[in-house]
């Protein structure tokens, strides 16, 4: 005890501050080291990063290393409390940053949806939480003295917080790995995680509040209903004004802002210490100065360079730095060697009961609200395991409970080991049942010819740089029938070999645009930065949602990347560009001659429709006017699918669409091929139908055209010119049936451009010049891409052997919300071959 004493003396007069120092440095150093290894280790597992900072936290604590090292003597009594102490504003900054990630707009899409599921799960959790509650108290706190009926209470609405919390961050990295986030399921559990989070969160702010006045000894002008309600109101107003002072400050630099990319470092640094002042305020006042954070966060505009600059900035250190920390500081503070009396048999007993309670009433639950909706049994089971992933609201639970003694050592080890058992299960799981579901019901692309215009349609448009943004997106806004759209844009980076390795930094560091310091260090930050901006103008003027992607690969290998994205939409359209550019007087030029080749790749191996677009002054079209737009109908699939898209087009109040067919004159029938006259029949039927449910009733205008042979094919297109806005048209297939008749004798209208077919290259070409946008349009068809797989077989084999050494660990598919999927060229290729 002298000693002790004499150590305490010596770090008062400050004779080990910096040895303090450097011991915190080195914990702090250690847990991100530990971390790392970890999470390299258990990622292959499917588990999140956030099981490994606590698991580096508990081997750094005094369970493992503290017992090798005595902190005592430099004043500190374990790690855990070192960096609890340390990292008090690093977890205010991370609590802000999960509120800026929780955009309550998502939950529009399936509010109904999502808040039944969550409701579900989190009914049945509570329910047993209440239950079970007061027996695990009285398990885990044996030969206490006198009945304590307040910490039971407590006890119990803790525990029901740890059962039915749900860590949205940690659930939208385990759907974003599993490929859900296209799909219903996973959009329903990122809605459903978002309710549970504000709810655990809400339950959590009362629970702190109510122990700011009823857990400590009131005076007796406190214990009134009069003062304690004026305390509650006085908490109340001041953290309204902290969160609406931080919102009014970034609407400020908003509009000081506009037009600008991102605000600057030091107005950045300026936003950050006005968050943490103002959580520190309200925690003198009595509130959590981490929830304080968190509803700041949560009530930020999500508009603007001011919300742009903080998650592109702090999205880095808060994932790498800042969450290891926070996490491995709860690791540290366990000490399983303080267990009381209970046996390893009694703990695995304890652990094993609470993580099959969070785990049946999570999945029962959801079982239960699945079936009221109408949800599959499997998918279900899938959001029921999603959803009992664990992450902060049950951690600071947790904290909370020892923060107010009422839970000992016993019952935060049981309970952390159950929230890490239960995160642990969940990605497995889901994983497993993902992939059970998937080989029964493999991606199946629906031909537009097949979807009605009520239907959904899911769409990629696919981009090369900015100019084609909004082009593409004013497309895919018409596209939507009389249904939502789901639009998904890629942004494909052509690879440069020397910066490959940068591909990771350059999109935390890319530099802001309006400085005199934007060179483009990193070779690709500046283009997807204007590709961003672009996109976010858009959005923004007409309220369309766009989920945006970045590819960056080489053009030999990119289009694996696009099937892969179309594969993860679940698409069933997919809109390139055309490799030709238009020119300031009108004609088309080619400056990257090796995009047309990525065009047949995909024709030939995409697994929906395929559109070209071929951009004439469609993007210079103001939404809202009149466009006029033709779909020409020669027979066949492709053309059959054009017509079908033209319909969707119709249903758009700022559209009008005429339907023109060509027909072989009278008596120029065509018979003997039962192919031929089969595909016939379906274009009479399809015609049929048209003309019932459109054309009739004067939703779309229809007219024929004759014609015997190509060169009066080309005469009827050239009088067309300057009619419309936009052709859409099949690519079609000019070797079989009456398409073949009529453009025959057309020239080598299909020979420079065979992926656009010789009508589509026809109306792109510089011959006419005043022909508007031309959409060329191929139907999926199973049979031609296996055909062209196995012919080309070889040839991709060889260009894979080739490009191997130049795109290893660089092909690259980058979400801006935070999925990352990396995939080899050499790898895919291989599968083919075998």
């Amino acid at each position: 005890m002298d000693g002790e004493s004499k150590c305490s003396v010596d770090v008062a007069e400050g004779a080990y501050i910096m040895a303090s120092i450097m011991a915190v440095s080195g914990i702090m150093v250690t847990v991100l080291v530990l971390s790392g290894l970890f999470h390299s280790v258990l990622r292959r597992l499917g588990q999140p990063s956030v099981i490994s900072h606590i698991l580096a936290g508990i081997v750094v604590g005094p369970t493992v290393l503290g017992r090798a090292i005595n902190l005592r003597q430099l004043g500190m009594r374990d790690a855990g409390d070192a960096l609890g102490g340390t990292i008090r504003f690093v977890r205010m900054v991370f609590m802000f940053f999960i509120g800026l990630e929780l955009d309550l707009r998502y939950l529009r899409r399936n509010l109904r949806r999502s808040l039944v599921v969550a409701c579900g799960g989190s009914g049945i959790c509570f329910v047993l939480a209440v239950l079970a509650g007061p027996f695990s108290y009285g398990f885990l706190h044996p030969r206490q003295g006198h009945f304590q009926p307040s910490n039971i209470y407590a006890s119990t609405a803790l525990f029901a917080i740890v059962l039915t919390s749900t860590a949205s961050p940690v659930l939208i990295r385990i759907v974003t790995e599993l490929k859900l986030t296209g799909s219903e399921t996973g959009q329903i559990a990122i809605g459903a995680a978002f309710a549970n989070d504000m709810a655990s969160l809400t339950a959590l702010s009362i629970i702190i509040v109510t122990h700011t006045l009823y857990g400590k000894v009131p005076t007796e002008k406190e214990s009134s209903p009069l003062a304690k309600a004026a305390v509650v109101a006085c908490m109340a107003l001041t953290v309204w004004m902290a969160v609406n002072l931080a919102a009014w400050v970034a609407r400020m630099l908003n509009r000081l802002k506009r037009g600008r990319q991102y605000i600057s470092k030091y107005e950045l640094c300026g936003m950050l210490l006005l968050v943490v002042g103002l959580s520190m305020l309200e925690q003198i006042m009595g509130y959590s100065a981490s929830m304080t954070a968190f509803l700041i966060g949560l009530a930020m505009p999500r508009e603007g360079p001011t919300a742009r600059t903080l998650m592109d900035r702090l999205a880095y250190p808060v994932h790498q730095l800042f969450m290891p920390l926070c996490f491995g500081a709860i690791g540290a503070r366990l000490d399983f060697a303080k267990i009381g009396n209970f046996t390893v048999v009694q703990l695995v007993v304890a652990v094993t009961f609470t993580t099959l309670l969070s785990t049946a009433g999570k999945v029962a639950g959801t079982v239960l609200a699945g079936r009221a909706l109408g949800i599959a049994t499997r998918e279900a089971i899938v959001l029921g395991a999603l959803l009992n992933v664990k992450g902060y609201s049950d951690i600071l639970a947790i904290n909370f409970g020892n923060k107010i003694n009422v839970w000992g050592e016993t019952m935060q080890v049981v309970l952390l080991i159950s929230s890490i058992v239960n995160t642990f299960m969940a990605g497995p799981a889901s994983a497993a049942i993902v992939r059970q579901q998937r080989r029964a019901s493999r991606y199946r692309s629906r031909c537009l010819e097949d979807l009605s215009v009520d239907h959904e349609l899911r769409m990629l448009v696919c981009i090369h740089d900015a100019t084609s943004v909004y082009s593409m997106l004013t497309l895919s806004d018409l596209s939507k029938g009389r249904a939502p759209v789901t639009v998904y844009l890629l942004h494909l980076v052509e690879l440069v070999t020397s910066h490959k390795y940068a591909i990771t930094q350059q999109l935390y560091h890319a530099r802001d645009g309006g400085q005199d310091e934007d060179e483009d260090e990193w070779g690709y930050a500046r283009e997807i930065e204007q590709v961003a901006s672009a996109v976010a103008t858009f959005t923004y003027d007409n309220a369309i949602l766009v989920r945006q992607m970045t590819a960056i690969s080489n053009l030999g290998s990119m289009d694996t990347d696009v099937r892969n994205c179309v594969e993860d939409a679940r698409a069933s359209l997919v809109i390139m560009p055309f490799h030709k550019e238009q020119r300031y007087d009108g004609r088309m030029v080619c400056r990257h001659e090796g995009r047309r080749q990525l065009n047949q790749q995909i024709l030939h191996r995409a697994p929906c429709t395929v559109g070209i677009l071929v951009e004439r002054c469609f993007a210079n079209e103001v939404t809202g006017e009149n466009h006029q737009v033709v779909a020409l109908f020669l027979g066949g699939a492709d053309d059959r699918e054009a017509v079908s898209y033209a319909i969707r087009l119709a249903v758009q109040p700022s559209v009008t669409v005429a339907v023109c067919r060509f027909l072989l004159p009278s008596g120029r029938g065509l018979s003997g091929n039962p192919k031929v006259m089969e595909e016939a029949m379906e274009d009479e039927e399809f015609m049929a139908d048209l003309y019932a449910r459109f054309v009739a009733p004067g939703h779309v205008s229809y007219m024929e055209k004759y014609v015997s042979n190509g060169a009066e094919t080309v005469n009827a297109l050239s009088s067309m010119v300057g009619t419309c806005s936009l052709f859409v048209v099949g690519k079609g297939d000019r070797a079989h049936g009456s398409r073949g008749v009529m453009t025959s004798d057309m020239g080598d209208w299909d020979e420079e451009c065979q992926e656009l077919g010789p009508i589509g290259e026809l109306l792109s070409s510089d011959d006419l010049v005043g022909c508007g946008s031309v959409l060329v349009l191929q139907q999926h068809n199973k049979h031609k891409m296996k055909t062209w797989n196995k012919d080309n077989q070889q040839q991709q084999c060889h260009q894979a052997q080739g490009h191997q050494a130049s795109v290893v660990d660089a092909n690259v598919v980058v979400d801006i919300i935070g999925s990352f999927s990396s995939r080899s060229s050499s790898s895919y290729y291989s599968q083919q071959a075998n």
